[in-house]
């Protein structure tokens, strides 16, 4: 068994504050994405989870099976008891607190995976963890698991996975972080249909362990026997849908393509290239770790594990999606292919933490993985940007004609309102069945019930309501904890907070400058996105002779202008 670091060098205290950073970045950023582009009205699959989870919960014959149920190819147990335990705590079904819960635990799993990133590289250079790690959380990139309500799936199983990762694969076998480590592999199996993946990584981890040591230790082959059980357990709970078959690859050629452009990402142009520059961090990391001088083995085999974990869901959406998206990844896929990125820029890290004192001097050490993750941060912005203009946007757009047609059929009881196009997705016939059911009425949100019914919303909305309205201000706190942590480090001479060298301060400094400037270029509040959008939507209804719903849009638009 690989023993711990030296973690003489730590200060939880100290390294706290930074998460403190982090976890306000990363929150206020994904409670801006919600404030400007989440609906009241539940978002495609939620129609569904309202149809096959809430109405038999509501009518009285919920069965425990129920929460294991397939939900398209998942099994979503911990999405569901969520759902159901946010729904019962409010006393009302309401997307906007279901995505703003959603953001807490996002941003809980980033500060987790910077203590792990911190603890593995021995306890140290603090700032440029956090650092690292805020862009890939707080661009909205990712967008659509921040608007689907129902996407806490996606957090869970990452969450899942790194617990699985960090106790199975690094946890004394049969001690609490090993047995932690275990249920948490099991517990992956229910949040989605890949969330074996992480026992095989661990499985991974447990061969390259045994070939560096050059025998098969009786722990590691006990980890590998039961993460081959739980891979076993986990593709016998695979659900084929035959209305997804399309959507998989069909040849080699097609899985390849879509691997090589996985791995790739953030990169959409030259994915071959970009492939294999993408590659070589972790590739040199492996020949590395097989010298018999490395210095830093542990902190090797927990990146190695997370590109690994990263690298097989790449290869699962490859072969699931290879023919889904616009040339990219689709952005709900995106919160698992960062993993491979992300444990890329920290190879490079602990490559110059171990150059340090060496060939290259100290206060140019840290420059090395700020520059390759500066190329990164670029590219991320770029594809942040097109999937606003793609993604987030034209979904604002639909979902405001969804919540118009919902409205006026609620208003007017009229089903050819709901029925006329464009209207709610995926199926009118699937919402008016949902609409129309009366146990489900209990629960439904404001925006699903007669305007005359004037319904209350829950008790925890009020909360949910403020923090998205100040979410812009949690952002800039967060910045600014950042930026004031830096100054004080570079003051007193902090360890850990000052980053211990000039060079690497000022370039933090400079570089949150620069993601507060781009960050400020958004619109504070949804009104303003919205009353553009109903003014987009008054002129297509005009343009296609449909004056009634053109004056509807212009109505809303005036109305949000004053």
């Amino acid at each position: 068994m690989i023993q711990p670091a030296n973690l003489k060098t730590g200060s939880l205290r100290h390294f706290a504050a930074w998460l403190a950073a982090l976890f306000l970045v990363v929150l206020g950023a994904k409670l801006w994405v919600v404030q400007l582009f989440g609906s009241p009205l539940p978002l495609w699959d939620q129609w569904y989870e309202a149809g096959s989870f809430f109405a038999p919960w509501m009518e009285g014959h919920l069965a425990w099976k129920d929460f294991f149920a397939p939900d398209n190819e998942h099994r979503i147990f911990f999405t569901r008891l969520l759902d159901m335990t946010v729904i019962s705590l409010n006393g009302r079904w309401e997307p906007l607190l279901q995505m703003t819960v959603n953001a807490f635990i996002h941003a809980a799993f980033v500060c987790a995976l910077a203590f792990c990133l911190w603890d593995f590289l021995g306890r140290k250079n603090g700032w440029l963890v956090c650092f690292l790690l805020a862009p890939f959380y707080a661009l909205p990139y990712a967008g659509e698991n921040t608007i689907w309500a129902i996407n806490s799936q996606q957090y869970f199983m990452s969450l899942c996975a790194l617990a699985t990762l960090a106790g199975l694969g690094f946890g004394k076998t049969g001690g609490a972080r090993w047995w932690l480590g275990l249920a948490a592999a099991f517990a992956g199996l229910f949040t989605m249909a890949s969330g074996f993946l992480a026992s095989m990584a661990v499985a991974g981890l447990m061969i390259l362990r045994s070939i560096k040591i050059r025998r098969v230790e009786k722990e590691n082959l006990l980890t590998f026997i039961l993460c081959l059980v739980i891979i076993a357990l986990g593709a016998s709970l695979n659900v084929t849908m035959p209305d997804d078959l399309p959507l998989r690859a069909h040849t080699p050629a097609e899985f390849i393509s879509a691997f090589v452009r996985n791995l790739a990402w953030p990169f959409i142009e030259n994915s071959g290239l970009m492939c294999l520059v993408m590659l070589l961090p972790l590739a040199l990391l492996a020949v590395f770790y097989f010298r018999k001088n490395f210095p830093e083995p542990r902190a090797a085999e927990f990146l190695l594990g997370l590109g690994l974990w990263s690298a097989l869901q790449s290869a699962a959406i490859a072969f699931g999606r290879a023919n889904y998206g616009d040339g990219f990844p689709a952005s709900r896929y995106m919160d698992v292919l960062n993993v491979f990125v992300i444990a890329g820029i920290f190879a490079v890290v602990l490559f110059a933490q171990s150059w340090t004192g060496g060939g290259i001097s100290r206060p140019l050490a840290p420059l090395l993985p700020l520059v390759f993750a500066g190329v990164i941060f670029f590219s991320l912005g770029k594809i942040s940007q097109i999937v606003v203009k793609q993604l987030l946007i034209p979904t604002r757009m639909m979902n405001l004609v969804a919540e118009e047609r919902v409205e006026t059929f609620m208003a007017t009881g009229d089903q050819r309102e709901l029925f006329e196009p464009p209207t709610v997705r995926p199926d009118p016939k699937l919402v008016l069945g949902i609409l129309s059911n009366k146990k489900l009425q209990a629960i439904m949100p404001a925006a699903c019930l007669p305007p005359a019914d004037h319904p209350a919303k829950g008790r925890l909305a009020a909360a949910a309501d403020w923090l998205l309205r100040i979410s812009p201000a949690i952002l800039i706190c967060g910045l600014a904890l950042f930026a004031g942590l830096c100054g004080l480090g570079l003051a007193r001479k902090i360890p850990d907070l000052a980053g211990a060298d000039l060079t690497g301060t000022l370039v933090l400094l400079a570089a949150l400058t620069a993601l507060g400037f781009v960050w400020s270029k958004s619109p504070i509040q949804r009104n303003t996105i919205e009353r553009e959008l109903h003014q987009k939507l008054a002129a297509y209804f005009t343009s296609v002779g449909n004056p009634v719903r053109a004056a509807i849009h212009e109505h809303k638009a005036e109305a949000l202008k004053n």
